[in-house]
């Protein structure tokens, strides 16, 4: 087993290289859009459908707004719900506001 023994002034300049790099970055947050954006997934399987409209969600998000607002994870206000089809399928919606990453 080791032991690391550390004088003051050296625990002091590890924990400076710690926190200088979070205290120095640039603030950031993310932009959102006002209105949700919505996308509808038709599968068989209920997980499959859910996976289709957030997959179209962003597939379409990224043609009307552009690759950065296409994230679905970063989206504002995510929901996804389902209903099954007379035919036995599996029908989604997902609706999301578009948000993009911005360092200011």
């Amino acid at each position: 087993m080791f032991k690391v023994m550390l004088s003051a002034r050296s625990a002091a300049f590890a924990l400076a290289l710690l926190v200088v790099p979070f205290a120095s970055s640039s603030a950031q947050a993310y932009q959102c859009k006002a209105s949700p954006h919505q996308s509808i997934g038709i599968k068989p399987l209920k997980l499959g459908a859910m996976g289709a409209a957030r997959k179209n969600w962003s597939t379409s998000a990224n043609s009307q707004f552009g690759l950065s607002w296409s994230v679905w994870k970063i989206a504002d206000a995510r929901s996804v719900s389902c209903s099954k089809l007379n035919t036995g399928q599996w029908r989604c919606l997902a609706s999301a506001k578009p948000c993009n990453y911005v360092v200011q």
